[in-house]
């Protein structure tokens, strides 16, 4: 083993030391028994003395007493020892413990006896055998004590016994004493003392520590030192060439090597250390064990804050010992001092280090109260005389601590500290370790001393830097003698007067040096800011007034201050740094430029970016280095000698500023500081304008440190700015220096030189027309992307694309040859090997580049594009690394993700895109072409790149693309596209052009040939290896069983669980399962009963997440054993009837859509989060069932020819889920769900022709009669923008279609309808194909006209007869039918059928329209019976029944009542403006009565009612005029304020007194109508502070929150001839919903919606003198607008703002948060809207300009909708507002329906699309554009099948006497403008003519001007 470098005796020591460690893990008792055997094979160790025999044998050696001796020790012996006392910490049983201990024990207690075999081991035991054997055998004593408390006696004992041997061989030496007797035993010793030292806690019983230092004093008080001297001193004076002698001298060379003098005093050295470390144990009493073990102890009770002991009785004894043996070995060194003097400078260390020891424990015994105080100074004092001891550093150092402690017993000995210190400084040569303890000790004593003593110290210190050489009486500024009372007098007189005499001029700048450091570093740790600044301010002052080397230190010495003070002394520092070094360099002065230099340096190089002043002073380095050169216009023609000036004081910062930097190894500084970031950018720029450029001297020189600060600092161009040139670049200041006349073209020519040597930019780049700051920017831009790239980074540059100045012109001819100068620079370094230590950077670099090339602004792209090909093409391995690889493989599926969007969210592309595993964030363009182009871009490179990397390094990068594969995070069981996973398949079955007998191959029969299956058969090794090994070894093993039982003890446990509703995580699940499914597949046995697990768990679990899951196992089950299939499709087929029964996901209603008009409304702007949050939720209901249809109807396909037992499995499944359809959910997404199942059912009639008649006549007709029940809801469109979801349901209905018209009907069937049912159902699939194709291209129609190609319109006709066949099967069908086509035959026919038989419809309320035929007599016929179990309408269809046209049946006036009172509250709520109406006909109360009963169930119902009421009783502003409703309005709130008792009445009170002490302010103002609106504003004011906001009190606008604060100064009168409206913003406290998202690992993402209560600040005006009834009625419209396109989930935002009238002409109206109306945006001077978004939300390609781009899209589509049905005039640029999330929003609809203002109609345009409009969309050929028209057409046609019900709530309003009604006109111009008798195509197309119309109408043009001409409008 040798020739390996191995030593035998180390090999062997280490398997010992191995097995002795692996029998104590295990407890293998054999393996002990087998070690413990070698020790006693020779039985030498525990041979006891004997006398030698006297026979005269010879061959027994003896010593010189006589005594035999034991046999020497082997190494092999020795090293088994060794090994089992290492193998003590891994003991794991008592037993096992116990029996090393006894033979651990039993070696100690002879360990100094041993003699030793030479050996090469043995000489390995460093230094000497004997201590390391004593030491390790006591280590492993104490550890098997401290780990077994039950053997802590035993393990004590074995300890004593050792000493006890110890005292017996002492006691047995004789004179002359022989080495071989002596020092063995010293060594042992030695040994043991050292094992507790490492071990002290470990000894914590106060008697064990008492019977230790008794047993351990004995020895040291016995005569066993002498005997060592004096065999040392034989030792010295004998032969060392006599090999009895030499061993010996080779130990003690050993003991001298390691710092220890071999004698006496070394022994007691320890011997002292152990004390001090028992002692310290009470310092450290409650530590953790791993701190226990210090070098001074006083250091951790310095470091305490608060210390306070606790020791018991017996431990004070302890301590007492301790401090009697310190004292002990104090006096014998006081006894032998004279001889400590003359021995050599080892020993006095020794001994003063002894003596430093021994004053340690006594000063814990003074904290501790067991040592007098008076006592220790003394002894201090005689230390501190004796100039041979205060020299030593451990001493003094010791000293300095004990001094600082004992001050809080005594404060005159800190005051004596302060006063010794300084004068030990300057009287001897202190060592910087003595003076650093010093400061910390003096900082500490400070804390306990008065103010004025830190002043007198802080003085004492800085006056000796003002000494003169010879001591005078002037000189002698020190404190004054102080005689203490606490013995240390003398100390204190000592040298009372501080000299310099007669010193030398190099130990005159020491003594400076070291007093300026210590002052400060004392000022630092005592940390009051006050004596901080204190000290600066003289410190500072002291500068020029000795000499310059002061002045050198002073600068050296601020700089531990700098930091420690506050931010202002921290500036004044820099401050004077500045200075100094500015004049330094001005007058040459070298040396002190160099000093500031350094301490600039130290500063930076102690701060981290935590620290406080980090940034403030990286801010002040680049403030600094930007304002060097910046002089006056009076010194502009300064030589040109001073340019140099600012270039070399530039020079001198650029280093603290590179040490203050993170170097180029480490991560860069970043920060979001917009002014940090502009300082750095002007201090490149200040460096280009003073000729720094890649061949200046400066940047040679500065090379390293530039590159730090490069590899920091940011590009020059910002983002932010949309225009950096034409903006920034013009005003920047610094660009601008050196750009006069005069010297202007001497800098243009320096600059234009740098761009030179390199050849960076193309040579016919016209230069003169760039501008001095345009050329010194790029100057700037060189250099610092050159520096950059030579640190390593070199994907950058392409960041200044980012402006678009550089996009095109000269200056991006420029940045573009500048990118391709720094990718030359960073290649060059790259293939020199500079870069090599940071070869991971390149594949970093690349990673970077490749992110860009994703970039949304295509000049970044295109450069990095250009910059990624460059490294690759030159260093392929690039792209041999997971950093860079795997970011392209995602990168290419961030990039098919983000294009997916166009057909999964349309309207509302996702602009950020992220994937975990490679930590990417891409920001890409809302235009779906330019990602399709990035995409394509990306997709062609990477098939080269990987191709170049393939062919360099073939199986590495297969491997890594293996390794992308592997690691797959996420469950994906089926359906997911990944296409970087898929590019890494295609890639890795390529073949290398490097494998020459694969690329030699041809192309036989054109079939191209790869190695994929080699590469995937790896890559399945890899997943089988992965997984472990198998979990079953034999199936009749026994661990098969317990293997068994584990799996199933899991699955039970799962199983309950989850059937306790307890929650089970998908990776559990995940881990189970596929545990079982492994076992299965292993184990045939056991197969059956874990087979129902695996199907039943996911099923009781029934979620998205577990149900994908058990499809992937089932179908792997099924594949890998078919012997299954039957068991496994029977329990799936279980499972899934169990979910129908259950009414799981497909068949629970729990999330149905409710009727919009049944549902609450809210006056709130859209939420599309809260849209689709219940769509996700419904959609991963709904998903179970739609994964398991779907693997079923896979799998019969697979399998439909195998067995009769198989058909009869999924026909019973289908079966039963087709009789389930009826019940099951009609929202719009599972429309997918229920045609699956229907085409599986198609396809399995196909696929079964031999089914027999009977049988499949039912199927036939289940079948049928299944699909027609989705039709039997009313009408609708598409939810949401999902076009992928449409255009798969789109292909399944037409293949529903396709099979339904091909299945054959034969003549028994026809008699059972099966043929009119097809057709039936053939029209409604035909219908509902035709809509969804206008939806998916309701602008091209693509998808229409291919439609009637495949259905002809001809091919179906509805008629009468049909709606006959829907009616026999369902009347909701039949309602449906005559909705969707809307014949007169198919209506006249349905309402005979409903009349002839009214009880089949009574269960669908829109059956009831039918049935009264728009009229209804008096008296009514006998069909009307059954309105009183008719199903309830809504609440605005029973409100207009009770409209005078109804006849006032009693029937149906109850059925009106019913359906009212079936509505909660929150929904009839919104409704109070119809219901108040309806009191002008409630002839007989009903109206009154629900009213009435309302008010008790909901006080904020009532309250609305009565502010209503009041509105309405007048018919003028002014309440002169009653209105004919005004008496029964006056009974209605009589009765109803009567009726209000208790808090109710308290409540009501309360609300209205504050509202009409709000609204009284009205009526105060008037008198100051005239006066200035700052006189408004004064009495607004004045009285908002008298206003009292009571408990519970609301504005009228805002029921919904309570207010709790006003803003008593926010009062602002508003514009009024002769009214007095004003605005007041109140804090209001409301809930409101909150979405929680949380992702578990592996899950799909978790949603919940909560309530929070949030307050904010709400503004509201208060209107007098305008009718606010027709604004509320039109924002109730908008509301009801906005729920409809919430219930098609249409990407549109609407925000229906609150308004409530409150009496005749007065109103509350909510004001619009964070929204500017385009009126103000033109008082503004704002060019126009495209220009006031591009300023607010940055140019047309940030992502936040794109991001309210398209908001505005969608909610100008919204409201140009509602504006043209509703006809919303007067839309000057004062009625539309812009939120500050790009929202267009209108406001003020005081022109309406058929009102418009002037009476003349100037606004002909069905509504208002400017210029302007169309500008900020992008213009007319755009994506946006185009969204917009699809949405104006969408929106359109949602509202279409609302239309009646729209109508329905403004037919109540008629008799209101708003201005905007004439009558039944109204009525009809309105059901006109829905276009009801259009097609979907002919209503799309008449929207689309209605755009066309609008956009930049010339009208509304003219209506701008004219509202600019008469009322200052601009536009």
């Amino acid at each position: 083993m040798e020739s390996y470098g191995i030593p035998r005796a180390t090999l062997r020591s280490v398997t010992l030391e191995r097995l002795a460690t692996f029998s104590a893990k295990n407890s293998q008792d054999d393996d002990l028994d087998k070690l413990l055997l070698a020790l006693r094979a020779s039985g030498n160790i525990f041979t006891h003395r004997s006398k030698a025999p006297t026979n005269g044998e010879n061959h027994v050696k003896a010593d010189i007493n006589g005594h035999a001796l034991p046999a020497p020790m082997t190494a092999n012996e020795l090293q088994v020892l060794l090994s089992l006392a290492s193998s003590v910490q891994y003991i794991r049983q008592k037993s096992h413990a116990k029996r090393l201990l006894d033979q651990l024990g039993t070696c100690l207690a002879v360990s100094h006896q041993h003699r030793f075999e030479n050996s090469a081991y043995i000489t390995e035991l460093f230094p000497s055998p004997w201590e390391v054997v004593s030491e390790k055998l006591t280590l492993a004593i104490l550890d098997i004590g401290h780990q077994f408390t039950d053997l802590q006696a035993i393990a004590c004992d074995y300890l004593n016994k050792y000493l006890e041997s110890l005292k017996e061989a002492n006691k047995s030496l004789e004179a002359p004493f022989h080495f071989i007797s002596v020092f063995p035993l010293s060594f042992s010793l030695h040994g043991f003392i050292s094992a507790f030292m490492k071990r002290p806690m470990y000894y914590s019983d106060p008697d064990a520590q008492m019977a230790l230092l008794n047993a351990t004093r004995g020895l040291f008080e016995d005569d066993m030192l002498l005997k060592l001297e004096e065999s040392m001193s034989m030792l010295r004076t004998s032969n060392h060439s006599s090999p009895s002698v030499s061993i010996w001298m080779t130990y003690r060379r050993n003991y001298r090597a390691i710092g220890k003098v071999l004698g006496s005093l070394s022994l007691r050295y320890s011997y002292m250390e152990m004390v001090r470390h028992i002692a310290g144990l009470y310092v450290l009493k409650g530590q953790p064990e791993e701190i226990c073990i210090k070098d001074c102890y006083l250091d951790t009770i310095m470091a305490q804050s608060r210390f306070v002991p606790h020791i018991d009785d017996r431990s004070r004894q302890v301590l007492k010992t301790c401090c009697e043996i310190a004292m002990g070995g104090i006096s014998v060194i006081e006894e032998g001092l004279d001889y400590v003097n003359m021995s050599s400078s080892r020993q006095r260390r020794v001994t003063f280090a002894l003596k430093a020891s021994a004053l340690e424990v006594l000063c814990i015994g003074n904290i501790l109260e067991e040592f007098p105080v008076d006592d220790t100074v003394l002894l201090l004092e005689n230390a501190l005389t004796d100039e041979d001891q205060i020299v030593e550093e451990v001493l003094i150092s010791r000293i300095f601590k004990i001094m600082a402690l004992l001050c809080k017993k005594n404060s005159d000995i800190g005051s004596s500290l302060t006063r010794i210190f300084p004068r030990l400084l300057v009287r001897y040569s202190t060592t910087l370790t003595t003076i650093q303890t010093g400061t910390v000790c003096v900082a500490y004593a400070l804390h306990y001393l008065s103010e004025d003593a830190v002043i007198s110290t802080l003085y004492t210190f800085a006056n000796i830097l003002v000494l003169e050489r010879a001591n005078s009486p002037s000189n002698n500024r020190a404190a004054p003698k102080t005689v203490t009372s606490n013995g240390l007098q003398r100390v204190s007189s000592m040298g009372s007067s501080i000299s310099l005499i007669s010193r030398s001029e190099e130990e005159l700048n020491i003594i400076y040096e070291n007093v300026i450091h210590a002052l400060a570093r004392i000022m630092q740790g005592y940390g009051n800011p006050k004596m901080t600044a204190l000290t600066i301010s003289v410190l500072v002052q002291k500068i020029g007034r000795v000499n310059d080397f002061i002045d050198r230190c002073l600068v050296l010495g601020l700089v531990s201050l700098a930091c420690s003070g506050t931010e202002r002394e921290f500036k004044s520092i820099l401050k004077l740094y500045s200075r100094l070094s500015s004049e330094a360099i001005a007058r040459g002065d070298k040396e002190m430029a160099d000093a500031v230099l350094e301490a600039q340096v130290r500063i930076a190089k102690n701060m981290d970016t935590k620290n406080q002043y980090y940034e403030l002073y990286l801010r002040t380095l680049l403030i600094d280095i930007a304002s060097k050169g910046d002089v006056r216009d009076v010194d502009h023609h300064r030589h040109k000698l001073d340019v140099r000036v600012p270039a070399e004081e530039i020079s001198y910062l650029i280093t603290p500023l590179a040490s203050l930097l993170p170097p180029t190894t480490e991560t860069r500084f970043a920060t979001d500081d917009e002014e940090l970031l502009t300082a750095f950018r002007n201090a490149w720029f200040n460096m280009a304008v003073h000729g720094y450029n890649k061949e200046s001297e400066w940047v040679l020189k500065h090379a390293n440190d530039l590159e730090v600060i490069a590899w920091s600092s940011p590009p020059l161009v910002s983002e932010k700015s949309s225009n950096l040139f034409e903006s920034e670049l013009d005003i920047n200041t610094v660009l601008h220096r050196g750009s006069h006349q005069h010297d202007m073209n001497e800098q243009r020519q320096k600059v234009l030189t740098s761009f030179a040597p390199a050849g960076a930019v193309p040579a016919q780049i016209e230069y003169r027309s760039l501008t001095f700051p345009k050329l010194i920017f790029l100057s700037a831009a060189l250099l610092l992307e050159s520096l950059r790239a030579s640190a390593g980074d070199c994907s950058k540059v392409q960041l200044y694309f980012l402006d678009p100045s550089f996009r095109s012109g000269e200056t991006s001819k420029i940045i573009s040859g500048i990118a391709n100068e720094v990718m030359r620079i960073y290649l060059q370094k790259v293939l020199a090997k500079s870069l090599v230590p940071m070869s991971p950077s390149i594949s970093g670099q690349l990673r970077e580049l490749l992110i860009l090339c994703c970039h949304r602004i295509q000049s970044v792209s295109i450069s990095a594009f250009e910059s990624a090909n460059k490294i690759i093409a030159n260093v392929p391995s690039s792209l041999c690394r997971k950093e860079s690889l795997f970011t392209l493989l995602e990168l290419l599926t961030l990039l098919w993700n983000s294009c997916l969007d166009e057909d999964v969210d349309q309207y509302s592309p996702r602009s950020i895109f992220t994937s975990a595993k490679t930590k990417i964030r891409l920001e890409l363009s809302d235009s779906y072409s330019n990602r399709k182009a990035t995409l394509k871009m990306l997709h062609g490179s990477a098939s080269k790149w990987v191709q170049l990397a393939i062919d360099t390094s073939p199986l590495d990068v297969k491997g890594l693309l293996q390794s992308y594969l592997a690691d797959m995070d996420d469950f994906r069981a089926f359906g997911h596209v990944s296409l970087g996973r898929s590019f890494a398949v295609d890639m890795g079955g390529r073949i290398s052009f490097t494998d020459n007998k694969l690329a030699s191959i041809g192309h036989p029969a054109d079939v191209k040939v790869d190695t994929i299956s080699d590469f995937l058969t790896q890559y399945t090794w890899r997943q089988i290896y992965r997984r472990g090994e198998s979990v079953v070894p034999g199936e009749h093993d026994e661990n098969t069983v317990a293997a068994y039982n584990s799996i199933k003890a899991v699955l039970v446990s799962l199983q309950d669980r989850v059937s306790k509703k307890r929650f089970v995580s998908i990776a559990e699940l995940r881990e189970g399962l596929l545990r079982t499914a492994e076992f299965i597949l292993e184990c045939k046995k056991y197969s059956a009963e874990l087979v129902h697990y695996v199907v039943h768990i996911p099923f009781m679990v029934f979620s998205k997440q577990s149900i994908k899951l058990g499809v992937s196992l089932w179908l792997w089950l099924l594949n890998e054993a078919p012997q299954l299939q039957s068991r496994i499709l029977a329990e799936i087929a279980l499972g899934f009837e169990w979910s129908i029964r259950r009414r799981e996901g497909l068949y629970s209603t729990a999330h149905d859509l409710t009727p919009v008009l049944n549902l609450k409304m809210e006056y709130a702007p859209s939420n599309k989060e809260e849209i689709m949050h219940d769509a996700r939720i419904a959609v991963n209901s709904f998903a179970p069932h739609l994964y398991v249809v779907e693997m079923l109807a896979s799998h019969f396909q697979s399998s439909k020819f195998q067995s009769l037992h198989l058909f009869e499995i999924f026909e019973r499944s289908l079966r039963i889920a087709l009789l389930n359809m009826a019940h099951g959910s009609y929202h719009p997404l599972v429309r997918q769900n229920r045609f699956n199942i229907i085409l599986f059912s198609l396809k399995l009639l196909e696929g079964y022709s031999s089914l027999s008649s009977q049988r499949s006549t039912f199927f036939k007709n289940l079948v049928l009669t299944a699909a027609l029940t989705w039709f039997s809801k009313p009408p609708g469109y598409p939810f949401g923008g999902n076009r992928l979801q449409l255009k798969s349901e789109f292909r399944l209905l037409l293949d529903v279609y396709q099979r339904v018209k091909t299945l054959r009907v034969n003549g028994p069937e026809k008699a059972l309808f099966l043929d009119v049912k097809k057709e039936l159902l053939l029209q409604f699939l035909s219908h509902e194909v035709y809509g969804m194709s206008i939806w998916l291209d309701p602008l091209g129609f693509v998808p229409y006209r291919e439609l009637k190609q495949q259905i002809p319109k001809r091919s179906f006709e509805p008629s009468a007869e049909m709606i006959i066949v829907a009616w026999e099967i369902d009347p909701g069908l039949a309602i449906s039918y005559a909705k969707r086509f809307k014949r007169p035959e198919v209506e006249h026919q349905l309402r005979q059928l409903v009349i002839a038989d009214t009880i089949r419809a009574a269960d669908v309320a829109d059956a009831l329209p039918y049935l009264i035929d728009g009229q209804v007599k008096e008296n009514g016929g006998s069909e009307f019976k059954y309105l009183l179990f008719w199903a309830p309408a809504t609440p605005i269809d029973a409100i207009n029944y009770f409209m005078p046209n109804y006849g006032r049946n009693t029937l149906m006036m109850q059925y009106a009542m019913r359906s009212l009172e079936s509505h909660s509250v929150d929904v009839t709520f919104f409704y109070v403006p119809q219901i108040v109406q309806m009191l002008r006909h409630d002839e007989r109360g009903y109206i009154e009565r629900f009213i009435l009963e309302t008010a008790k169930l909901d006080q904020l119902f009532a309250h609305q009612i009565i502010w209503n009421m009041k509105s309405n009783a007048y018919k003028d502003e002014d309440s002169t005029i009653p209105d004919s409703i005004k008496p029964s309005l006056d009974r209605v709130m009589e009765l109803m304020i009567s009726s209000f008792a208790g808090s109710d009445r308290d409540f009501y009170e309360r609300e209205f007194s504050f509202f009409n002490e709000v609204t009284s302010i009205s009526g105060k103002l008037k008198p100051y109508i005239r006066k200035s609106k700052a006189e408004k504003k004064a009495k607004i004011d004045e009285e908002m502070r008298k206003i009292k906001v009571d408990v519970g009190v609301y504005l009228p606008s805002n029921p919904d929150g309570t207010v709790i604060g006003i803003d008593r100064k926010s009062g602002r009168p508003l514009q009024s001839h002769a009214k007095a409206p004003f605005m007041a913003t109140f804090q209001i406290r409301k809930n409101v919903k909150t979405i929680n998202t949380i992702r578990l690992e592996g899950e799909d993402e978790s949603e919940s919606m909560a309530v929070e209560t949030i307050e904010r600040w709400m503004s509201a005006i208060f209107k007098v003198g305008d009718d606010c009834r027709q604004d509320l009625l039109a924002l109730q419209l908008i509301a009801l607008f906005r729920n409809i396109f919430n219930a098609s989930g249409l990407d549109l935002y609407l925000f229906p703002y609150r308004v409530i009238a409150t009496a005749p002409g007065c109103g509350v109206i909510d004001v619009l948060p964070n929204s500017i109306s385009r009126d103000m945006l033109g008082r503004e001077a704002v060019n126009g809207l495209y220009e006031y978004f591009i300023s607010k939300h940055g140019s047309e390609d940030s992502i936040k300009f794109q991001q309210v781009r398209n908001n505005f899209v969608q909610s100008m589509a919204a409201y140009s909708v509602i504006s043209y049905l509703l006809q919303f005039k007067d839309r000057h640029n004062g009625n539309i507002m812009y939120d500050d999330q790009g929202h267009v929003l209108h406001i003020d609809f005081g022109f309406c329906f058929d009102i418009v203002p002037g009476g003349v109609k100037f606004e002909a345009a069905p509504f208002k699309l400017t210029h302007e409009m169309v500008q900020v969309m992008g213009g007319r050929d755009t994506q946006a554009y185009r969204w917009f028209e699809e949405l104006c057409i969408k929106a359109f046609l949602a509202c279409r099948p609302h239309a009646e019900s729209i109508i329905r709530c403004v037919y109540p309003m008629l008799e209101s006497g708003l201005p905007c009604f004439k009558g039944e006109t109204t009525i009809r111009n309105l059901r006109d403008r829905f276009a009801l008798d259009k097609t979907d195509k002919e209503a799309a197309v008449h929207m689309r003519g209605l755009i066309k119309k609008s956009a930049e109408s010339l009208y509304t043009r003219g209506y701008d001007e004219f509202q600019r001409v008469t009322n200052g409008i601009p536009y």
